[in-house]
């Protein structure tokens, strides 16, 4: 199911796939939905309207949705400075610029059979065109958010920030222990594109700073400690070193594993200390 968009007038419902005055068999207004039944032409796409109860061809740059009831897939846009230009044609080109989109605005996808231009819906601006897809982070349908995470920190406060760096420069808002983020880019090893409800802003933030992960109600994997004798040490790094040492866990304490990806030591957090680090797995089970 597609929406028309149009800024004025109406969208022509035509016998042709072309721009003829007379081939109109009827007119689509903005708030009309149609069944779309066939995307092959690059322009003129064939179209139901329950509205009109005709079929024939519109003017596919005028529809915006798609998908199934619950709308197209979502993005976000990430710029490290400036906007990302919404254009008339898949080309970089200040003449064809109809919009600007900056960080933390959202689009709906419709069309990704471009390498490099993805032909979008922005809500913000109420415009259909095309962007430069390297400049969007996320994905799911519009009524889904991304995998939620925890911000843990011992102490002060997660950046969010405009930039995959720690700089004090680029910080846009803090985030403290407890509060929940939604993850829309995790392909960075370190820092995350996250949306934050609080701040109601995206950003990147650190990810070793996050616990959790899953829906809004997520399904952690969590590990019971077992040690014959003393403590399982939570350390800040992947090594046997009493300088690296920043809790204590004890047979019967729960933690909730974030990272196996280690043969030895796995990242965790642990409810009990409210702290994130490593533990040897061995002592988990």
């Amino acid at each position: 199911m597609y929406t028309v968009s149009v800024s004025k007038g109406y969208l022509a419902l035509r016998t042709a796939k072309a721009y003829d005055d007379k081939n109109e068999i009827g007119e689509l207004y903005t708030g009309d939905t149609v069944e779309v039944t066939d995307t092959s032409d690059s322009t003129y796409w064939y179209v139901y309207s329950a509205k009109l109860n005709k079929s024939g061809y519109v003017n596919r740059n005028y529809l915006v949705g798609g998908g199934s009831s619950t709308g197209g897939s979502n993005y976000t846009v990430s710029v490290s400075k400036g906007y990302l230009a919404l254009r008339t044609a898949k080309a970089y080109d200040d003449k064809n610029e109809i919009g600007e989109l900056y960080s933390g605005d959202t689009v709906q996808v419709q069309d990704t059979s471009d390498s490099t231009y993805w032909y979008v819906y922005s809500p913000k601006l109420n415009k259909s065109g095309y962007v430069n897809r390297n400049y969007l982070v996320g994905g799911g349908t519009a009524n889904t958010g991304g995998a939620s995470y925890t911000v843990s920190v011992s102490k002060g406060y997660l950046a969010l920030r405009t930039a995959k760096a720690y700089d004090d420069k680029n910080e846009i808002g803090e985030l403290y222990s407890g509060d929940t983020v939604q993850v829309q880019d995790s392909s960075d090893s370190t820092y995350w594109y996250v949306y934050s409800p609080k701040l109601n802003k995206s950003g990147y933030v650190n990810r070793n700073y996050l616990v959790g992960a899953g829906s809004s109600t997520p399904s952690v994997v969590t590990k019971t400690v077992s040690v014959s004798k003393g403590y399982l040490a939570l350390r800040t790094a992947k090594a046997y070193d009493d300088s690296n040492e920043i809790g204590e866990l004890y047979s019967g304490d729960t933690v909730q594993v974030q990272d196996t990806s280690d043969s030895t030591y796995w990242y965790v957090y642990a409810p009990k200390l409210n702290k994130s680090g490593y533990v040897n797995k061995n002592y988990l089970y």
